[in-house]
């Protein structure tokens, strides 16, 4: 149980980060603040990587497979959240992300061979469920036709992400070193928006790295820091089948602080509760299997 323990730990923390970055985003643009997010996280795991990483335990070929797993996810990941979160809100974005499972689970019974119950299916569906009745209860004043086209943003994050997840579990199946994976998977996604920050963005200075978006973005960097060490972890001692979904169910914590904090988050009604208790019975089911 350990694995559904650290599963738990990253999805309430990276829910957690949402409340921030959604305050941040209202002052910065995305990729700003995907990069200062990164460059905390990097802060936390560098000098963690160097203390507790067994280097002889290390397979090169585990180290390449970490980068391109870092470009998909928390890379495009990133990118692709940030900026949904920016446009439909969080509450939307994060509800949406729950759908990854199906397909990381898919990829992970055919690429690792990895055993799926019929339990295990009615768990993740049941979870995707939940957070497409929050997806739907979003407020009547948006324009429906800007909702629609960014939309897509976190359905690519989803693909992104759920390419990203078997690779990881590839990696850490050569090098059981989750530390040095979250340092590898983060520092390749932060080349990737810096690449994007001088191509893409709307650059109105030479350096995101200002004292600004550090005020605005250094907890939230923590937060989804630890939620991706978690997330690490938990890929460390369980399947991907098993974790993703816990992972993933972060429409229920972001409910329950946008209902604790709604002027950071935003207005939610009843309806999102319902898709949170169905989210909760999902992960009941996910957990009995």
């Amino acid at each position: 149980m350990i694995e559904i323990a650290f599963a738990t730990l990253a999805s309430i923390s990276l829910a957690s980060s949402v409340v921030d970055i959604k305050r941040g985003l209202q002052k910065t643009d995305y990729i700003s603040c995907s990069i200062v997010i990164s460059v905390v996280g990097l802060i936390i795991y560098f000098p963690i990587t160097l203390l507790f990483t067994d280097f002889n335990k290390l397979d090169y070929g585990s180290l390449m497979l970490f980068a391109i797993g870092g470009l998909l996810s928390p890379g495009l990941v990133r990118l692709f959240f940030f900026k949904s979160i920016e446009k439909v809100g969080a509450l939307v974005t994060t509800s949406i992300m729950p759908s990854q499972p199906i397909i990381t689970a898919i990829l992970a019974v055919v690429l690792l061979s990895e055993q799926a119950s019929i339990g295990l299916w009615v768990g993740i569906f049941t979870i995707v469920i939940g957070a497409i009745i929050i997806e739907t209860s979003r407020s009547k004043g948006q324009n429906s036709k800007t909702f629609s086209l960014w939309i897509l943003l976190p359905l690519l994050g989803v693909f992104s992400g759920s390419l990203s997840d078997p690779i990881r579990k590839v990696a850490l199946n050569m090098s059981n070193l989750p530390i040095l994976g979250t340092t590898i998977a983060n520092l390749s996604s932060l080349l990737l928006y810096y690449l994007a920050y001088f191509t893409i963005g709307d650059r109105k200075e030479f350096n995101p790295l200002n004292i600004e978006n550090f005020k605005l973005m250094w907890k939230g960097g923590i937060l989804m820091g630890l939620g991706w060490l978690f997330s690490f972890y938990a890929l460390s001692y369980g399947n991907v089948t098993r974790v993703t979904p816990i992972i993933n169910a972060q429409p229920l914590f972001v409910y329950i602080l946008a209902r604790l904090y709604p002027k950071d988050i935003e207005a939610v009604s009843i309806k999102p509760l319902i898709g949170a208790i169905i989210i909760i019975l999902g992960i009941v089911v996910f957990l009995s299997t």
